[in-house]
């Protein structure tokens, strides 16, 4: 089945759940493939994705083509034309980024689970029988494993001989979860919301939608997912390959999408404050705020810019706006030197200019 919407088709995304498959039966995961312009990736990514061990017919794949304007869309076809009853493919005339293409996709979801795969990436063929055993075991709201960077097309060569899962139940704070994973285990990394699967009632109940024509949505949507999910299992291991693409969203250089991250920051504190968990959870959201919408995106500025974008008298005056005692949180001081140096800058009673922020990224850079 191919879905295809207009532009006018996605002003209320949730109309949308019209569009489930109800003619499969034993569904565990939905699988949702966000495609934008990956005619030489896509490939690869299925390829990964219907090879899953737990058998297709246990999955549910549904591919949305965001707008592409290069092959990717006739690439999808000839997928569904060999998978005509696992894969669906939604294509529509306007980009709305991963955000929105998500959105659509978790709406037309009719597995138990669902789970986000990245169409430039690939995953392990084992990785979602490996995930979703654990909920026989019990009802976790998330079942993460781990990943690794691939720098190159070939693929590497992955032992998980060695292996230490965790379960989590989180506590909680004036009614919301306080959700607090370290990194353990002996492979790969944690993070990046596409290595976990996610129960399904658990996102509709609470209506936790990913920002559509945004970079950087993935930050938002864990976030507020985070106050809500009461437990989680962590699988300890390799299971997602993620592409470093020098062409993508997060690498491009001198691209001012690339800022896109402080406008989710400020809607992340805006959700908190909507939904009435700002202030149970001050302490927290404010070492969040500070190292993701301030030292993260001067590192960003200062890594993959030429120049100094004219955005540090926004950022100095959102930090006050919500944060005006920042420098007081006791989590300050387990930042780096270089971090909190960082952070004194706030401290001079003007906005620095872009010369000084330009000598500052000079002895920035020397650190390291």
């Amino acid at each position: 089945m191919e879905i295809s919407f207009r532009s006018s088709d996605l002003n209320n995304i949730k109309d949308l759940r019209i569009l489930k498959n109800d003619d499969r039966n034993g569904i565990y995961i939905s699988i949702i493939i966000p495609c934008y312009n990956v005619e030489n990736y896509i490939d690869r990514c299925m390829r990964s994705v219907v090879n899953q061990t737990i058998g297709l017919e246990h999955l549910q794949i549904i591919a949305i083509n965001d707008a592409s304007t290069d092959n990717t869309l006739s690439k999808l076809m000839e997928w569904k034309e060999r998978f005509k009853k696992e894969i669906t493919v939604i294509s529509y005339d306007e980009n709305l980024r991963q955000g929105g293409a998500r959105n659509i996709g978790m709406q037309c979801a009719d597995g138990e689970y669902f789970g986000f795969v990245d169409s430039d990436d690939w995953i392990e063929p084992d990785m979602y029988e490996k995930l979703y055993e654990k909920t026989k075991e019990k009802k976790y709201d998330v079942i993460r494993g781990k990943f690794i960077r691939e720098h190159f097309e070939r693929e590497k060569e992955v032992n998980n001989d060695k292996r230490h899962d965790v379960s989590y139940e989180f506590e909680t704070k004036d009614g919301w979860y306080i959700y607090d994973t370290p990194d353990v285990g002996y492979n790969g990394e944690i993070g990046g919301i596409w290595t976990a699967i996610y129960r399904k009632e658990l996102i509709l109940e609470n209506e936790v939608w990913f920002p559509d024509n945004i970079a950087y949505e993935d930050n938002y949507w864990g976030s507020i997912l985070n106050l809500y999910t009461k437990n989680t299992y962590i699988v300890d291991k390799i299971v997602y390959h993620y592409f470093i693409n020098n062409c993508s969203t997060v690498t491009e250089k001198n691209a001012f999408h690339q800022l896109d991250r402080l406008n989710i920051e400020v809607l992340k504190v805006e959700e908190y404050k909507r939904r009435g968990a700002f202030d149970a959870l001050y302490t927290k959201l404010e070492l969040e705020f500070i190292k993701l919408f301030y030292l993260n995106t001067l590192y960003i500025i200062f890594t993959r810019f030429d120049f100094i974008p004219d955005i540090y008298g926004f950022m100095k005056y959102k930090i006050y706006l919500y944060f005006p005692n920042f420098m007081e949180n006791p989590g300050i001081s387990e930042f780096t030197q270089r971090e909190q140096l960082l952070l004194s800058l706030l401290e001079i009673p003007r906005i620095l200019s872009v010369d000084d922020l330009n000598r500052i990224k000079i002895a920035y850079l020397k650190t390291f």
